[in-house]
């Protein structure tokens, strides 16, 4: 096999598929990239953990011999990256020496042949939706930070999808923490005449989310089609294809966890918490040795937000105005999951809602606008000292 291309090109399908490279060192063949050249001229990679992949095809300068071969994945991305900006050319003899040449600098590495790359599942399906690139972006980012990363409930290490007649809805929720982000959009079925009116419902591993984000284009107009097998999603984005197993679980009945009977509500503004927030965590996320991470806790006020954390360091108070509806109450969280909730909240303004020291509390839009993402998070307390 030999082929010419430049380098950009070839970074911008191999970039997306680093994160789909395994690095557990199980099985050689998966921890590189299938190089082949195909009958129309064009070259594909792919790359398979035998949990998710990518697969993308690109057009190379020219194609001297074709072949099908497989090269380490990190070294090949890593010797491409530090090559000067100009064609380069790759090469694999028949004693499977790989040699890739730019300008007047050259790289030798081993290959091993193609047939050696496991085979990937079926890549094909009717059954799916287009959706605009950036809504899907969007709508992750706000849930991924609630996915559990172990968990017994294998659902929870993934984020629920439910898409039913133009609207998107994506849930995820761990031991602490419940993020639920729901958007009126244009979503039309893949089947027949490209309806609108149609169902899908499915789980995302969490550790697929963040490749997934990374194959989006971030152009408002781009439409990506979102393809579901028996046991994968496939997310098509012009020459790049990138697919993930999907969790076969019901998901938890999320409804019946959210509370319904708090009474005290808090508008503030959503920046100055969050710099707030952030001033108390680096006392509340201060190692010392031989005891815990320390918490933040909210004091809500006759109209007035504040926030506190001590360890055994130093101590942090921060005040700020809020608009106060029922009756006061003090009541303390991990910091990092308040962080985490605020910063991908929309709006200046947002409403938290509370009951006890001992109930979780909810952070919501504090004005709801039509077309926009409605946001809904769920928050676990944690126990102060002194209670």
């Amino acid at each position: 096999m030999k082929f010419t291309a430049s380098k950009s090109t070839l970074l911008n399908v191999l970039t997306p598929a680093m994160g789909t490279v395994s690095n557990k060192n199980t099985i050689t063949s998966i921890e590189g990239v299938l190089i082949e050249t195909l009958d129309n001229g064009k070259i594909r990679i792919s790359t398979y953990d035998m949990n998710k992949g990518v697969r993308a095809t690109f057009d190379p300068i020219s194609i001297e011999e074709e072949g099908r071969f497989i090269i380490n994945a990190q070294r090949l991305y890593q010797t491409v990256r530090v090559l000067p900006e100009d064609e380069l050319t790759i090469e694999v003899n028949e004693k499977l020496n790989c040699i890739i040449t730019c300008g007047k600098a050259s790289f030798s590495m081993f290959a091993t042949r193609g047939e050696d790359f496991p085979n990937l599942p079926e890549l094909i399906s009717d059954r799916g939706f287009e959706v605009s690139s950036q809504t899907l972006r969007t709508i992750i980012g706000k849930v991924s930070h609630s996915v559990a990363v172990q968990d017994n409930r294998v659902m929870l290490t993934g984020a629920f999808f439910k898409i039913r007649n133009g609207e998107m809805e994506v849930v995820s929720c761990d031991n602490y923490t419940l993020s639920k982000c729901k958007v009126s959009c244009e979503v039309y079925s893949t089947e027949g005449d490209g309806s609108a009116e149609f169902e899908h419902s499915f789980i995302i591993p969490g550790h697929a989310l963040s490749e997934i984000v990374k194959i989006l284009p971030t152009d408002d107009e781009f439409k990506c089609r979102f393809y579901l097998t028996r046991k994968h999603a496939i997310i098509k984005c012009d020459d790049i294809i990138f697919f993930t197993r999907t969790i076969d679980s019901e998901y938890i009945d999320y409804k019946r966890i959210v509370p319904k009977d708090n009474d005290i509500f808090v508008v503030v503004d959503k920046d100055r918490l969050l710099s707030g927030l952030e001033r108390a965590n680096i006392i509340a996320e201060e190692k010392i040795q031989g005891s815990g991470r320390s918490y933040v806790k909210l004091k809500i006020e006759d109209q007035l937000l504040t926030l506190t954390s001590t360890s055994v360091n130093g101590r942090v108070s921060d005040e700020m105005d809020c608009v106060q509806e029922g009756g006061d109450i003090e009541i303390a969280f991990n910091c990092r999951f308040l962080i985490n909730s605020v910063r991908v909240a929309d709006g200046e303004q947002i409403k938290i809602s509370l009951k006890s020291p001992t109930h979780a509390i909810t952070i919501e839009p504090a004005d709801r606008d039509d077309g926009e993402f409605d946001y809904f998070y769920m928050i676990l307390p944690v126990r102060m000292n002194d209670q």
